[in-house]
């Protein structure tokens, strides 16, 4: 567990270091014009980052935020974290890691998008803890020329951990519903 925080938090601030490279690899410092298909700054190549508001099997409700790297206006890369409640029983504080790929369809301001999420969730008090996979299907809206609302509803493959089968006699897999409301720069 150490081991995975660990890797996504470095590859997180390699991605922020790259945002400082950025500037220098812009196409006007090149002299370079640069060519807008309508894709609005946070699209462009480079830093990309979103603050989402998250509902994971209905269940899991909280905040998330993911940062990466725009490989071409079409692509994303990228990992995150976020702070998940569960809702229902007991309110306990989860916390959740994950590498994230998002798809652009088009190269317009506003696009469907599908969204890919492998990660870890784990809440405070050791009593439940899961890998997760997300597929997620929505839309992605410019919001002037440097923003961008996103809206996604998938589905979420929860695998409980070992501990947790076999004292609460679960399913070894389920799928949840994932519904999730971003703000992107």
């Amino acid at each position: 567990m150490k081991k995975t925080v660990l890797a996504i938090f470095t590859f997180l601030a390699l991605v922020t270091g790259a945002r400082a490279q950025e500037a220098q690899d812009a196409p006007e410092a090149q002299g370079v014009p640069e060519v807008h298909h309508d894709i609005p700054a946070y699209r462009a190549r480079g830093y990309k980052g979103n603050v989402a508001v998250t509902s994971l099997g209905l269940y899991w409700n909280g905040v998330e935020t993911s940062h990466g790297y725009m490989l071409n206006e079409m692509v994303c890369l990228g990992g995150g974290a976020g702070l998940l409640i569960g809702a229902i029983y007991d309110p306990l504080p989860a916390l959740r890691v994950f590498a994230d790929a998002q798809f652009y369809w088009m190269p317009k301001k506003g696009t469907l998008t599908t969204r890919l999420r492998a990660g870890y969730l784990r809440n405070f008090y050791g009593e439940s803890d899961m890998f997760d996979a997300d597929l997620t299907l929505g839309g992605s809206w410019g919001v002037g020329a440097r923003y961008g609302i996103s809206l996604d509803a998938g589905v979420s493959i929860i695998v409980p951990s070992g501990i947790q089968l076999a004292s609460f006699n679960r399913p070894a897999i389920s799928l949840a519903p994932v519904l999730s409301l971003a703000f992107e720069f």
